[in-house]
């Protein structure tokens, strides 16, 4: 190698380093909007997979005997179940790493008894 390359890349790296602890900061602000996204996302699938299993059985309901809509009905429901599953699991799953990676207690805001309005 070539000892000029080698200096070129040893002072670039010098001036760059405060940079790279001012990113830090930049991060952790894009880490926090990327989380407040998929939290979205995440209640917007929730809400999906609980209208799919909905719909399949307001049309269970209203199929009337019919034996080729009852099968659709069922279907429905049936994915819309595995969906649901599917999104706990992982859910699950997600909290399980946390709290063995992070050591998280509770890493996400579950509403207990005080968080939900009480009728007195």
């Amino acid at each position: 190698m070539n000892i000029t390359f080698i200096r070129t890349f040893i002072v670039s790296g010098m001036m760059l380093a405060p940079l790279l602890a001012a990113a830090q900061g930049a991060f952790e602000n894009t880490i926090g909007t990327v989380s407040a996204g998929l939290n979205t996302v995440i209640v917007f699938l929730f809400l999906v997979a609980t209208v799919i299993f909905l719909w399949g059985v307001v049309r269970y309901i209203s199929a009337g005997g019919d034996e080729e809509k009852t099968k659709e009905a069922r279907q429905m429901i049936i994915w819309g179940i595995i969906f649901l599953a599917v999104m706990v699991a992982v859910w699950g799953f997600v909290n399980i790493v946390l709290d063995f990676i992070f050591g998280a207690e509770d890493p996400f805001e579950v509403p207990g008894p005080g968080g939900v309005p009480q009728q007195q």
